[in-house]
């Protein structure tokens, strides 16, 4: 990449501030609240600017945080960083079931509050990566116990006909539900990517099990110019309205990801693990296909999770994408982040809302809202752009 150290410099500033803001805006951190309130550590869902409301993050928006904080934590070793990152990893601590009065169960992490029930594995996925990009920056021996711990509930429930579970209800009798919605679609392979985080960090191959089926799945899912549905056989699938994933466009083109939920992780995974050049084929055409796009404002994820995609592509491929990227960075990120508002909840965070259509929980335009899904995926690309980082759990990389 041909990037300057001026722009360099300035891209690594724009991902600390989205670093910043996940320390600013994270609940229970300050008086009374650090001992008193249960929601002390619990980033947010989305913050409405115009009337300061918040929507409390879940499990994996709290794995987004750790995302940013841990590699930040790396890149700085600033106390703010390290402090906001363990009150993270601790509400997620709290959010894991790990009695081993419930058999089937331990390892999971639960959706929302430590009260729920409902444990989705895609979600809990992106928690339990949290879990092994805190422990690779502080060497927390329990983040690695309970990251493992994760992973070791999808393999007990992982089979070559469902893949990973979809999703578990502990009070309903440990129900374990093995696929559903996303559970069988392409974004649900995602759920198989702190397995590759063990596999990394252990050497252990039995966790690469979901992590190959979750790959050829992904490949089943591909076109023939290089973009990907959301499902194998779209004959057999209605399309969906247009959300945060896919749905937009006309005929068939509303089959395709915008958001795809960082799945080349699990096709680049499975390339560096088996050497088998078609999982990277299959990636450099998905990149390929991304460069002839026009950068689409919505949904306004599409382009940071495709900029990192391309990226991450580029660099085990050996082919640099970079000016697709650098041509539609202002417009389609850079504008997106608040800057001097003066608002602790709002400063650095990047805005764009796209699960409530035009506006949001609060009503208000889609811009109104910073979103931890838009703050994540911007910051991950700054930190790749910058040379100093890698996006950490949404990059095969991790924190390299």
């Amino acid at each position: 990449m041909n990037i300057s150290e001026q722009d360099k410099a300035s891209y690594l500033k724009s991902a600390l501030s989205a670093a910043d803001w996940f320390v600013n805006s994270q609940l229970g951190a300050s008086e009374f609240q650090d001992s008193w309130n249960g929601d002390r550590g619990r980033n947010l869902y989305h913050y409405f600017i115009p009337e300061k409301k918040y929507t409390p993050g879940i499990n994996w928006t709290s794995g987004r945080a750790l995302f940013v904080l841990a590699e930040a934590l790396k890149l700085t070793g600033a106390d703010r960083y390290q402090e906001a990152a363990y009150r993270q990893y601790r509400y997620v601590s709290a959010l894991q079931i790990m009695d081993p009065y419930y058999a089937k169960s331990v390892g999971a992490i639960k959706e929302t509050i430590p009260q729920g029930s409902i444990c989705g594995s895609l979600d809990g996925a992106q928690a339990a990566s949290g879990l092994f990009m805190y422990e690779a920056v502080t060497g927390d021996a329990d983040a690695l116990r309970r990251g493992k711990a994760f992973c070791d509930f999808l393999l007990r429930h992982f089979n070559t006909t469902d893949g990973c579970p979809a999703c578990l209800d502990l009070y309903e009798d440990e129900k374990i539900v093995p696929s559903f919605g996303y559970g069988l679609h392409a974004v649900g392979q995602c759920t198989a990517i702190p397995c590759w985080f063990m596999y990394k960090r252990t050497g252990e191959e039995k966790y690469m099990k979901p992590v190959v089926w979750g790959a050829d799945f992904i490949l089943e899912c591909q076109r023939a110019d290089g973009a990907f549905h959301n499902v194998k056989d779209i004959t057999k699938n209605p399309p969906a309205d247009p959300n945060h994933h896919e749905g937009r466009g006309e005929g068939d083109e509303r089959y395709v990801l915008h958001n795809d939920d960082g799945l080349i992780v699990v096709v680049l995974a499975a390339y560096l693990y088996t050497k088998d050049a078609k999982y990277l084929d299959a990636a450099v055409r998905y990149a390929d296909w991304i460069v002839t796009q026009t950068a689409e404002e919505r949904p306004f994820v599409a382009f940071p999770v495709r900029a990192n995609t391309v990226l991450d592509v580029g660099k085990i491929a050996g082919k640099d994408y970079s000016e697709w990227v650098l041509d539609n960075l202002q417009a389609r990120m850079l504008d997106y982040q608040v800057v001097g508002s003066g608002d602790p909840m709002a400063d650095g965070g990047f805005c764009g809302e796209d699960e409530e259509g035009e506006g949001g929980l609060y009503g208000g335009k889609s811009l109104d809202y910073v979103t931890t899904r838009m703050t994540c995926y911007a910051a991950g690309t700054l930190f790749r752009l910058s040379g100093a980082g890698t996006g950490a759990g949404f990059s095969p990389f991790g924190l390299e």
